[in-house]
């Protein structure tokens, strides 16, 4: 008489259920064959190395050297912070001091190959080119200038690009003709100055989606000049102005004319919680969002038009 056996479906929903319990997944890796596939999928998904993790980045190099390491082809997220910093770490035989970078202790690394999400504090351009499959890339906490411009020689399929906490360098004509990278549709900037992106319309011209946080009155100028140099109108634009910023010192009639009549803007404003009745909170948010909505009337005719008002609470005297 045949065993019974689970469908493979249902095999597969209990590891996908177990999805954030790494040990659980290690015991289904461990049940038989058919459920290595799906715990490896899941265990193996995301590898993220940062310069504590000195140790942790060796032993992984030690891993993919192995033959029989098969795990490679599952990650498909790789977060790589501070790769070119210096890290001291010990010999485990001699016991002597080193100092290495951690993309050193790590050569092995290019050959996560199937990598489709990338995660830098710097910019390794040495590496870049193992990962030819990113279409989404998020930068954080370096300087955003002409050096963005060399992604377009290692990245050819990225898609999604996302900046954070970025040191931005105001934008200046390229001296010599720049690599587009025709693929890149959307780009979320948060918590920098937006000088920079002067860069990113020489480096992909056909972003249809901009998401744009904590912006300040003084920078609208760099959002137009930014709008011009695209080769077509956005189709999607998202602003969320600075906490307390006062929506009648944003220049919306600078910003209007590089909008077509299809994009769908979205507007946000964060505005401080007080210690005053509900029904004046309310008036305030009515009063901020008919300001709105009257700067752009062509948009709010079509339905295009988003005010989204949130209410914060401010700390501090």
């Amino acid at each position: 008489m045949p065993r019974a056996q689970l469908p493979c479906e249902l095999c597969d929903f209990i590891v996908d259920y177990l999805h954030a319990d790494r040990a659980a997944l290690g015991c289904c890796a461990l049940v038989c064959r058919a459920w290595v596939p799906a715990s490896r999928f899941h265990l193996f998904e995301r590898v993220s190395l940062s310069k504590k993790d000195g140790y942790a980045a060796a032993r992984l190099d030690v891993l993919l050297a192995s033959p029989q390491a098969t795990f490679a082809r599952a990650v498909r997220r790789l977060d790589l912070h501070n790769a070119l910093a210096p890290i001291q770490i010990r010999a485990p035989r001699t016991g002597r001091l080193h100092v290495k970078t951690l993309l050193a202790l790590v050569p092995r690394i290019a050959q996560l190959q199937d990598i489709n999400i990338l995660a830098l504090s710097d910019l390794p351009f040495d590496l870049l080119p193992a990962f030819p499959k990113v279409h989404t890339l998020y930068l954080a906490d370096l300087s955003a200038g002409p050096a963005l411009l060399r992604l377009a020689n290692y990245l050819p399929n990225l898609a999604h690009l996302t900046l954070k906490r970025v040191h931005a360098i105001p934008y200046r004509a390229p001296v010599s003709p720049t690599l587009k990278m025709e693929k890149l549709r959307s780009l979320t900037v948060r918590g920098s100055s937006i000088a920079f992106l002067g860069w990113l319309a020489a480096l992909g011209p056909n972003i249809c989606t901009l998401d744009l946080g904590d912006l300040p009155p003084s920078e609208v100028r760099y959002l137009t000049k930014y709008l011009e140099a695209l080769a077509r109108p956005l189709e999607r634009l998202k602003v969320g102005l600075s906490p307390g910023t006062d929506v009648h010192e944003f220049a919306w009639d600078e910003l209007a004319p590089f909008l077509d009549k299809d994009t769908r803007l979205v507007v946000c404003v964060e505005m401080e919680e007080r210690d005053e009745d509900e029904d004046s909170e309310d008036s305030e948010d009515d009063r901020t969002e008919f300001t709105l909505r009257a700067q752009f009337p062509e948009l709010e005719k079509r339905g295009m038009l988003d005010v989204r008002i949130s209410r914060v609470w401010a700390f501090g005297g």
